[in-house]
């Protein structure tokens, strides 16, 4: 019998749900699309809780899930639709929620759930966050909550099969549960990003201050690169859907590109990687092998020490302020 992902890895992940589908916009604009000093929100956000070593981003998107999929080609999230948007209503923000918690549940013990017109927060924010042992975190500036929120995967179930009303607060009172708040010195957590905004831009302007940073992109080689971020995320996509296609849809990329991917890491590494099979949507379905899932522990346990190696080496070269931010106590933005 196949091992899931998990019986092999022993551990669960930290996820995160960015919201992107829609909700709140104003004449049509998506702001996941917008751009501050280059970049779009939905760049900022994705690029913020990667740095923190959250691995496992969805993003929940409307109508421009296409255009944000070739702006995020490359970054290993998976995207997801939110359906309100499908069939034409307006979008919730506890609809997203529910899509992207429904595809982490089995995989994650904690879940980060932010909408992407809140990008800015610290990668400091993120590790205080995640230090409370609280079922509902809630970071919190001036005495005002926040995002993101961190949920922990004891009421995952709840709030997906949640049909009340209140959006997520009024899921989370239904549940008895009472949020913690962690205040914070972290603007950026109660900001949402408006056009002609003046605090947005001092918030912006020092978050890009905090960007400077050592990354690691790990590769497996033998005559050539077969196996990286991109190749793993397509893989636990089949794993989870069973279908190449609806993998390749989910991750970004063709479904022709998708089995040059699967091909190259196959002949390379001298596995059966992917193994076909008959029926399913599309008329064919494919499973991952156990030492498809083999090969993915051991990167991902390669892949986690040399960050940590990396990371720990900028530090020590670059100094160990770099990528703090700069502020003065009294106030933030500056």
């Amino acid at each position: 019998m196949a091992r899931t992902i998990d019986e092999i890895q022993m551990r669960k992940t930290i996820g995160a749900v960015i919201t992107a589908d829609g909700t709140g916009e104003r004449d049509g604009a998506s702001r996941a699309l917008q751009k501050i000093q280059g970049m779009t929100l939905a760049e900022y956000i994705t690029v913020n809780f990667q740095r923190a070593g959250v691995k496992d981003i969805v993003i929940v998107a409307g109508s421009r899930e296409e255009q944000l999929k070739k702006q995020l080609k490359g970054f290993g999230v998976t995207f997801l639709q939110n359906e309100s948007c499908e069939a034409g209503k307006q979008p919730e923000m506890l609809d997203s929620v529910k899509t992207g918690l429904s595809y982490l549940k089995e995989r994650c013990s904690r879940v980060f759930i932010c909408p992407v017109d809140v990008p800015f927060f610290q990668m400091e924010t993120l590790e205080q966050l995640l230090s409370e042992e609280k079922t509902v975190v809630i970071p919190s500036y001036n005495h005002r909550g926040g995002h993101p929120v961190l949920l922990g995967e004891k009421i995952f179930s709840d709030v997906i099969t949640y049909e009340g009303t209140g959006g997520l607060r009024g899921a989370l009172r239904s549940l008895g549960q009472k949020p913690v708040y962690v205040e914070m010195r972290d603007p950026g957590t109660v900001e949402p990003v408006l056009e002609g905004s003046g605090i947005q831009k001092k918030v912006a302007e020092a978050y890009q201050r905090n960007l400077k940073r050592a990354h690691v992109k790990v590769q497996l080689i033998h005559t050539k690169p077969y196996f990286g971020p991109g190749t793993v995320t397509l893989l636990r996509q089949i794993h989870r859907l069973g279908s190449v296609r609806e993998a390749s849809e989910r991750t970004g990329i063709s479904y022709s590109k998708a089995w040059s991917m699967i091909r190259t890491a196959e002949e390379e590494s001298g596995l059966e990687l992917v193994r076909r099979r008959p029926g399913g949507k599309f008329g064919g379905m494919a499973e991952v092998t156990d030492d498809c899932l083999e090969l993915i522990r051991k990167y991902e346990e390669l892949e986690k020490s040399a960050e940590q190696f990396v990371k720990a080496e900028y530090q020590r070269i670059f100094g160990e302020d770099v990528g703090k931010r700069r502020e003065n106590p009294e106030n933030p933005l500056t």
